[in-house]
C-alpha cells in the first residue's frame, strides 16, 4: 500500500539554484525592485513627503498609526505562512520562524513614536485599519491557501531590500526635522534591521522555496502583486490626511482622520492640511 501522507515537509529540498546562480538570479529580482522604486516615485501621491523639510502632521501621525495595525494583524497571517511553509521546506519555515520571532514585537516601537507624537494607546485602538491594510493581510490568507506560501516571503523581501535603501536617509531627515526624540522607535527598527542584514536573510528564504522556474517567475508577479497594495495604502492615507483637507484631523474613531489631536505642535513643522498636492513625490 502507498503511503498516503503527503505535504509532510519531511523531505528537505534543495534549492533550484546553486548558490552562485541564486545570487545573479537575486541581482536580476533587485534590479527588477530598482526599477519598482522609480514608477513608486511617479506614480504614488506623497511618495518622499518623510524627506521633506516639513511634515504634514495628520499624514505623519496616520502612518504610524498604521504600522502598529499592520504589524499586529500581520503576525497572525505570517504565523499561518510558517505552517505553510513548513509543508515545502523544514529549512525555509525555521529560518522564518526566527525572523518573525524577531519581528512580532516590533509594533512597540512605532508604539514609542506613537506617544512622542501624542497619540495615546486609546486613539490606536480605535482607529480601524484601512481597507488596503485589510486587503493585504487578505491577500496573504488567499495566497497561502490557494497559490504559494512565498507570497508573504516576497513580501517581506520586497520590504527589506527597498527599506535598507530609502529607509536610513528616511530616518535621517526625520531627525532633523522633528527631533531624534520623536522617532526612536523608527531608528532602533532601522538599526535591527540593518545590524541582521534582514534583506538578505530574506533572500535565503525565498530561495530555498524556488524549486523551479516557474517558481522564480512567481516571484516577479508577488512584487508587482505587493506592490500594487501598498500604492494604495498611501493613496487612501493621502486622500484622508492631505486630501481630506482641515476635518482630516477630526474624523473620529475608525475614519480616516482616526480622531488625531495634532501632538506637540511646537516640535513639528506643520503643512496646512488644506494644501493641495504639488507636493506629492
Amino acid at each position: 500500500m502507498s503511503n498516503r501522507v503527503h505535504n509532510t515537509g519531511i523531505r528537505h529540498p534543495s534549492p533550484f539554484f546553486s548558490e552562485l546562480e541564486g545570487l545573479k538570479r537575486k541581482s536580476e529580482i533587485d534590479r527588477y525592485l530598482d526599477r519598482k522604486m522609480e514608477e513608486w516615485k511617479q506614480t504614488v501621491p506623497f511618495a518622499s513627503h518623510m524627506k521633506d523639510k516639513t511634515i504634514n502632521i495628520n499624514y505623519y501621525k496616520r502612518t504610524l498609526i498604521e504600522h502598529v495595525w499592520r504589524i499586529r494583524l500581520t503576525r497572525v497571517s505570517q504565523s499561518k505562512a510558517i505552517y505553510k511553509i513548513a509543508q515545502i521546506s523544514p529549512k525555509a519555515a525555521q529560518q522564518y520562524a526566527h525572523y518573525q520571532a524577531d519581528e512580532m514585537l516590533h509594533d512597540k516601537m512605532y508604539i514609542r513614536d506613537c506617544q512622542a507624537a501624542g497619540i495615546t494607546l486609546d486613539e490606536i485602538y480605535e482607529t480601524e485599519p484601512f481597507l488596503s491594510t485589510k486587503l493585504f493581510q487578505g491577500f496573504f490568507y488567499y495566497a497561502i491557501e490557494h497559490e504559494h506560501p512565498m507570497a508573504p516571503v516576497v513580501s517581506n523581501y520586497l520590504v527589506e531590500y527597498t527599506q535598507a535603501k530609502l529607509q536610513p536617509d528616511i530616518v535621517k531627515s526625520l531627525q532633523g526635522t522633528l527631533g531624534k526624540d520623536m522617532v526612536e522607535g523608527q531608528a532602533a527598527h532601522l538599526s535591527v534591521d540593518t545590524r541582521e542584514d534582514h534583506s538578505m536573510e530574506m533572500w535565503r528564504i525565498l530561495s530555498l522555496l524556488i524549486l523551479s522556474e516557474d517558481d522564480y517567475r512567481m516571484v516577479f508577479r508577488y512584487i508587482d502583486d505587493v506592490q500594487e497594495i501598498l500604492a494604495l495604502f498611501f493613496r487612501e492615507i493621502y486622500a484622508a490626511t492631505v486630501g481630506a483637507g482641515p476635518r482630516a484631523a477630526g474624523g473620529g474613531p475608525g475614519r480616516g482622520g482616526g480622531g488625531l489631536r495634532p501632538g506637540r505642535p511646537d516640535r513639528i513643522p506643520l503643512i496646512d492640511p488644506t494644501m493641495e498636492n504639488e507636493r506629492c513625490g
